[in-house]
């Protein structure tokens, strides 16, 4: 009897548990979406702003590479 008892008291308690879960769980699941947006628009920016780093530090490059070609012709 004491058996069934506890698996009583757990069933009740897992059961209040899944409840209270139920209702934190939404609002937790949209403040993660929102931080995984962010972090996803901060990498999209970072990624954007090295492409250009990288094109205009290999347009120096070749600007000097040119300049240096045609002054020493």
């Amino acid at each position: 009897m004491k058996f069934a008892a506890g698996l009583t008291v757990t069933g009740i308690v897992g059961f209040l548990l899944m409840e209270a879960l139920k209702i934190v769980m939404v609002p937790v699941a949209g403040w993660l979406v929102g931080l995984l947006v962010i972090l996803l628009k901060v990498l999209l920016i970072g990624g954007v702003l090295l492409v250009v780093g990288v094109l205009v530090a290999v347009g120096v490059f070749v600007y000097r590479r040119i300049n240096r070609s045609t002054v020493e012709a």
